[in-house]
């Protein structure tokens, strides 16, 4: 079930400074039921993976398996 998610501030504020320090990189949204995923990525390799929560929670450097 599709839910929308209202960035806080914080939220959009940290999502400008990581499009501030990858440019270039491709951003992937993967909805979770708590929140989304914002995960960067330069081709293979992955640069950043940060999880904004419903209630303006931001969650970072969580090990790979979590975001599975």
């Amino acid at each position: 079930m599709a839910q929308d998610l209202e960035l806080t501030t914080d939220q959009a504020r940290l999502i400008a400074r990581l499009r501030r320090r990858w440019p270039e990189a491709e951003f992937r949204v993967h909805q979770r039921p708590w929140g989304v995923i914002v995960e960067v990525r330069d081709g293979d390799r992955t640069l950043s993976l940060t999880a904004l929560d419903g209630a303006g929670g931001i969650e970072d450097e969580r090990p790979l398996s979590w975001a599975a």
